[in-house]
């Protein structure tokens, strides 16, 4: 059984954009920083994965190995099994040599 209670008129519920306007209004500073903080960590988090399903889905296109893939770049094949399952954090030098020689390329863009 599904039951519903009325908490506010339709005209009083704010939205999510609202709501966090005003929860966020009353962070303190630390609290805002921390925040901060953890968005940043998400965002790289998010970036290891985006670039570890480019090259493990490039990779099988090309028909290479791991180990293949390693030695054209001079890192170990443990480093690209790292990468392919975002568990490294490569060097911008190692991620341009990775995606050259997978006929890839490194796009900055604003946000």
């Amino acid at each position: 059984m599904i039951s519903y209670m009325k908490t506010a008129e339709d005209s009083e519920i704010l939205s999510r954009d609202e709501y966090k306007k005003l929860t966020r209004a009353a962070w303190s500073k630390e609290t805002h920083e921390l925040s901060e903080r953890l968005n940043l960590e998400f965002d790289v988090r998010n970036q290891r994965i985006e670039l570890a399903k480019a090259v493990k889905t490039r990779r099988s296109e090309l028909n290479l190995t791991q180990r293949a893939l390693a030695k054209m770049i001079g890192v170990s094949t443990r480093d690209i099994c790292h990468i392919e399952t975002a568990k490294a954090n490569p060097t911008l030098s190692t991620q341009v040599k990775l995606l050259s020689t997978l006929g890839l390329r490194l796009e900055i863009t604003a946000q």
